[in-house]
């Protein structure tokens, strides 16, 4: 089993009965974690790395774009804006290695999660 296969069965295990907001932060976390590997392996020079990083990244913000449709509404449109610029930020940095199309996918990552748990607090953990 890869890495990536065991980050994917861990997060599998991780996830089943996970309360919906749970859930969401999960996958913004791995996100967040794939795009900083995409960010080290292009510092390294590694593309193999980052094509992989930025691959397993890309899925996991299509699955969050596609939970966004679940019930439509203005907030579900707006969230599956972000996620589709997210993905176009992935899908340019690999095609072009483009280190700054990387950081922007992070960062918009990043400040989604932020809202995320500003509205769903982790209980009893400090973020």
């Amino acid at each position: 089993m890869d890495e990536w296969s065991g980050l994917a069965a861990y997060r599998a295990v991780e996830g089943i009965g996970a309360e919906p907001e749970a859930f969401i932060k999960m996958a913004m976390d791995a996100a967040r974690a794939l795009l900083l590997q995409a960010e080290a392996a292009m510092d390294a020079g590694d593309r193999p790395a980052k094509a992989k990083a930025l691959s397993s990244a890309a899925r996991v913000i299509e699955f969050m774009l596609g939970l966004s449709g679940a019930e439509r509404g203005a907030l579900s449109d707006r969230l599956a804006g972000v996620y589709e610029y997210t993905l176009a930020a992935i899908l340019k940095a690999n095609a072009f290695d483009d280190k700054e199309a990387v950081a922007a996918g992070r960062l918009t990552v990043e400040q989604l999660a932020a809202i995320w748990r500003r509205i769903f607090p982790d209980m009893g953990q400090t973020v």
